[in-house]
This record gives structure tokens, C-alpha cells and sequence, in this order.
């Protein structure tokens, strides 16, 4: 049995006089210790399909499918049920630390307050474990920070404490929403470093939810390209990475540059993603791919395995090569 299973999870919102999907039928599945990252640019469902798993989606949002924790149906769950489930077994990291954290109450407040709610924990025991999350995530002098409030720490301290935060209750799996977005190039390497020594260390499985494709390169095992709400292709980073089957994904790696190889030439996807009230029909990318032909524009690809463990929604068959003049 895997840690996690979701099947057909879909995602929609009520809007006034519409109702609006926004994920239509993500499944994937991730083993203890195993690290997932899910790609793809903003608006594509990453982060949606994360908040559904926790149920943490705004107030008129709903979702629908399954999705399994150790076995256990999460969708439909009552929010007490949800609680016992959040922080104790799966936490998340969100994208902003310093809109996370309250800038009234210094930082070993706030973590004390989670293993005392959860754990039920004295004080001077939860401010003690707080002080050790603080070290193992790598903060200097752990033990003076801890008194700070959370704007008297720096961005790349802020994330850590927020890591501590998320780690305190041993969760088994992590869900982490654009952690290193809003950090520069150096704490940003560092913090990957991190995700990938505390994944060790604890055995924690950990989502990565990015638009970066540097992010993902030797931290996650299995990767997911997702595209206007849906998932066009899955597989291991290297097989994704070195063979990528879908326009989209082969669209996304040859638009990164890369410093070992400057002298080749970008090819960036043309186009902006669709509004998702108002997809193309057929295949939802068909307006920005190169490898389009007649079917793309009636049907829509349904995402098949296509090789063990390798799935993609694309009607093109084989390996996919940029050339000059591609339609």
C-alpha cells in the first residue's frame, strides 16, 4: 500500500452564476521516503491540487475523487478528522514564511504552540524539542532566534523556521508550495540541500510544488507536468529530464537555460496558458505546441501509460525533437 494515493482528484470552485474546475482528474501515488515534484507554470493546478489533499481549499472551493493516507479517505473527512491528520502526519510549507508566521508572537511561541496542541506537551518541553527542529534545519544559534519576532530574521531564516515548524510533529509527508520562489540563488541551493538531508534523516516524503525546473534536478525521484488543471505526462526525473514525451515538458526544459551549454539556442513556448473558463478544445496545449496535426484540435488526449511507470496525454507517438520550421 503506498502512502498516498490519489485517483481522479478534481477540483472546482463556485462562482457567482458558475461554477468553475480547475484540476480534472489528477492521479498519482507516492511511497514513504519518496519525493514527487509537480511542475508546470502558474495557473496549471499545482498548487490546488496540494491545498484539496489537506483539505485547505477557500471557503467555496470542493473537491471530488480520492485521495488515501496510509489507507484512509481524506476527501469528505470532517474538519476534526482533518485536523488529527494536519501537522501530526502531513504538513505544508507554504510559498510566502513571512505572510505564514504571525509577526505579533516570536518564532519559539509559534512552534511551541504546535507540539502542545498536537503533542500535548508541556511548554518547557515543547520549547526545548523547538530549539532542537531549529538546529537540525541548520539555523546558527537556534537557541537566540527562537526569541526573535519573525521579522527580525532574514528570508532564507524565515523559510527554515517554517521547515522546523512543518518537521516538529514527525509528519510522514511533507507538501512543500514554491519554498524557495522568494530566495536568491545562494539560501535557494542551500535549502534544496536541506529538503534533501531532513528527507533523509527522517524518512519524511516530500511534495515539491515548482515552476523551476532547477528545483527539481537531483532532489525529487518522480516527477508530474501538469497543464491547464490536468496531468500530461509522469515519470522518473531522469526519464522526463533526458526523454521527455509530452510538447509541454520538452517545451519547458528546452526554454531553461542551462550555464554548461550557453551556446544553445532556446526554444521557448510561444503562447500564454488558456484561460481555464474557456479551454481550446481538444488538447488544451495544442494552440502553443509544434507537433500539432488534425486530431489535436477535436479530441482530447487521455493520459495513458505508454511505457512501465511513464504516462502522457498526447496524441503524438515516439520521441519528440525540435526542428527548424516545425508547424
Amino acid at each position: 500500500m503506498s502512502l498516498l494515493e490519489v485517483t481522479d482528484l478534481c477540483v472546482g470552485f463556485h462562482m457567482p452564476g458558475r461554477d468553475v474546475q480547475v484540476v480534472d482528474k489528477v492521479s498519482f501515488t507516492l511511497e514513504e521516503g519518496q519525493t514527487l515534484a509537480i511542475v508546470g507554470e502558474s495557473g496549471s493546478g499545482k498548487t490546488q491540487t496540494a491545498f484539496s489533499i489537506v483539505g485547505l481549499l477557500a471557503d467555496n472551493g470542493y473537491s471530488w475523487g480520492s485521495v488515501k493516507f496510509e489507507g484512509k479517505e481524506l476527501i469528505g473527512l470532517r474538519e476534526s478528522e482533518l485536523n488529527k491528520v494536519r501537522a501530526e502526519k502531513i504538513a505544508m510549507i507554504f510559498q510566502d514564511p513571512m505572510t505564514s508566521l504571525n509577526p505579533y508572537i516570536r518564532v519559539i511561541d509559534q512552534l511551541a504552540e504546535v507540539l502542545v496542541q498536537h503533542k500535548g506537551v508541556s511548554r518547557q518541553q515543547a520549547e526545548a524539542e523547538s530549539i532542537r527542529m531549529l538546529d537540525a534545519v541548520k539555523l546558527p544559534d537556534g537557541k537566540n532566534i527562537a526569541r526573535r519576532f519573525p521579522h527580525e530574521c532574514s528570508g532564507g531564516m524565515r523559510q527554515r523556521i517554517m521547515i522546523a515548524m512543518a518537521l516538529l510533529c514527525r509528519p510522514k509527508l511533507l507538501i512543500a508550495d514554491e519554498p524557495t520562489t522568494a530566495l536568491d540563488v545562494t539560501v535557494q541551493a542551500q535549502m534544496l540541500e536541506l529538503f534533501k538531508s531532513l528527507t533523509d534523516e527522517f524518512g519524511t516524503a516530500l511534495i515539491m510544488i515548482t515552476h523551476d525546473l532547477g528545483v527539481v534536478a537531483g532532489l525529487a525521484d518522480k516527477m508530474m507536468v501538469m497543464y491547464a488543471g490536468r496531468a500530461v505526462e509522469k515519470g522518473t526525473v531522469d526519464e522526463l529530464f533526458y526523454d521527455p514525451r509530452h510538447p509541454y515538458t520538452l517545451g519547458l526544459l528546452t526554454s531553461t537555460p542551462h550555464v554548461e551549454e550557453r551556446s544553445r539556442r532556446l526554444n521557448p513556448i510561444t503562447g500564454s496558458p488558456p484561460n481555464i473558463e474557456n479551454l481550446p478544445r481538444g488538447c488544451t496545449f495544442h494552440p502553443r505546441c509544434a507537433f500539432r496535426f488534425e486530431r489535436c484540435f477535436a479530441e482530447i488526449p487521455a493520459i495513458r501509460e505508454f511505457e512501465p511507470g511513464r504516462s502522457k496525454a498526447c496524441h503524438c507517438e515516439g520521441k519528440l525533437v525540435f526542428e527548424e520550421n516545425v508547424a
